[in-house]
């Protein structure tokens, strides 16, 4: 957080003022501050132990759970969940404690689930499917936008319920025509923990209460492999989605200590005491699994490489539907600007860019970041903070880039920014590893580069001419994408399949 921000947020009505462009919209959060301090519904101390990263930057907690911290997931006392509120009540239109303190409190509104039993949730008439996310509702990245998008297009005979943990709560939550929390169960297991009891626990009540009949695991970060155990005990059927390389090493995404591709080199590698076993464990999950779903080839090449046994893959890529833009690219010079779009983190290459940027002594580049990175990258580029899913085009209509730039530093499995950036019209230069590799190598839509050599990267960019920029602008226009109903019918139709087999 920077020096002004840091000041500002000493003084609340100034650094709302300053963050909300909108009047009306900044009088309703000063009010709905004030309010909160009054009735003392925000706990410091609890927000600043729970989260210390908040409690070093030196702002203001209650300013910092107003503007990021409900985005987040992260609580503001030990009892209110904002995200239950929120999707409790269909008028909340505003941050939850702060509609709790201006209305809900008067009108002795719920501030967290009543954990019913859950044999009251079970629909007799429909086939039920548990859905298995690492992600809270309310905070989903890609997994859980392709998860709910699966889930909105159900067949009608099908019942939803999802199952959520971040390492803090394990939620769940029933679908209908809109999303309910249900239950809350104060569970941690421990971090890289093959089974837990307690969670055994969790998974057995829900399993038998709700009747589930299929389970779709589209992570277990969070959870413990005794879902598969027990789905397996129960004769449960279930499918996994792979979205990345978790269940061949908890590094998730195959990185090592320099936040590059491990390249399997495991004897440097972290987890090199747990690795076998763990493998154990994974290879068990996959060999169990009805089907395991994969976006791209090059995933089950790499999976394959380390369980060559493994043949009940299935390639579904992820469908979206996404409007083409209007946008005439055009190979812009002194400076060439370039988008980098998502949440730029060390493996998602926000290491790369600086090197990059680094070399870039006469400014040839300039460099535009939608989402978040880390480290923080302001200094390098121009930062046009998070953007809604629907608003990749708008923000890049704005930017009038030639190059959006996606620079992963370890193998994607798909990436729904580079669906995004062709949608857009735009050409990429992504790093020459997994789905990026084989997407560009398929369409020609753009550029490949080595991840391991920043000056070969920005040498390339600098030497792009108009002809073949051209030619990689009229590649992209021939791409052909999965519509989201092409690939919601893709999963019906396996989840029929394993209805009939019951």
């Amino acid at each position: 957080m920077s020096f002004k921000n840091r000041l500002m947020s000493k003084i609340p009505a100034s650094y709302i003022l300053h963050k909300s462009s909108n009047k009306t919209e900044a009088k309703l959060i000063v009010k709905g501050y004030n309010a909160i301090r009054k009735n003392n519904l925000f706990d410091d101390e609890f927000y600043l132990n729970k989260y210390p990263k908040v409690k070093a930057s030196g702002m203001d907690p209650l300013l910092h759970y107003i503007f990021f911290g409900f985005n987040e997931g992260k609580k503001p006392n030990k009892d209110f969940d904002g995200v239950f509120y929120k999707y409790h009540y269909d008028d909340v239109e505003i941050n939850p404690l702060i509609h709790y303190a201006l209305y809900g409190i008067d009108e002795n509104r719920q501030i967290k689930v009543a954990n019913e039993d859950l044999a009251n949730f079970n629909d007799l008439n429909k086939t039920n499917i548990l859905f298995v996310l690492h992600e809270k509702i309310g905070t989903i990245g890609g997994t859980g936008f392709t998860n709910l998008d699966i889930i909105n297009s159900l067949d009608k005979r099908f019942g939803a319920f999802i199952l959520t943990s971040d390492g803090e709560d394990v939620e769940l939550w029933k679908f209908t025509s809109s999303l309910e929390k249900i239950a809350n169960f104060n569970c941690h297991p421990k971090k890289y923990e093959f089974l837990d009891n307690r969670l055994a626990g969790i998974y057995e009540e829900i399993l038998s209460k709700l009747d589930i009949k299929i389970i779709h695991i589209n992570h277990l970060i969070n959870h413990t492999f005794d879902l598969a155990e027990i789905a397996n005990k129960k004769r449960i059927p279930y499918i996994v989605s792979i979205h990345d390389f978790y269940y061949i090493c908890p590094s998730i995404h195959l990185i090592n200590e320099n936040y590059s591709y491990c390249e399997f080199k495991c004897k440097t590698c972290k987890f090199e005491t747990i690795l076998k076993d763990w493998q154990k464990y994974g290879f068990k999950l996959l060999e169990n699994a009805y089907l395991n779903i994969v976006p791209s080839d090059s995933v089950i090449e790499i999976y394959k490489s380390v369980y060559p046994d493994l043949n009940n893959f299935k390639l579904i890529k992820h469908g979206r539907d996404i409007e083409k833009s209007n946008i005439e690219p055009e190979l812009s010079k002194n400076p060439i600007k370039i988008a980098i779009p998502g949440h730029i983190s060390q493996h998602k290459g926000s290491l790369l860019i600086k090197k990059i940027k680094n070399l870039d002594k006469d400014n040839a580049l300039e460099l535009h970041f939608m989402g978040t990175a880390i480290p923080n990258l302001n200094k390098h580029g121009i930062n046009h903070g998070r953007y809604k899913r629907g608003d990749f085009n708008k923000v890049i209509a704005e930017i009038k880039p030639s190059f959006i730039a996606i620079l992963s530093t370890c193998p994607e499995t798909f990436s729904h920014t580079l669906t995004e950036s062709w949608k857009s019209g735009i050409p990429v230069i992504a790093t020459n590893l997994g789905a990026l590799k084989e997407r560009v190598n398929k369409t020609g839509g753009g550029w490949l580069v080595d991840y391991k050599n920043p000056q070969k990267i920005y040498d390339k960019i600098l030497s792009i001419d108009e002809i073949d920029y051209l030619e990689k602008v009229e590649n992209i226009s021939k791409i052909n994408f999965k519509s989201l109903k092409e690939m919601t019918d893709e999963y019906n139709k396996i989840y029929g399949e394993m209805s009939d087999g019951l």
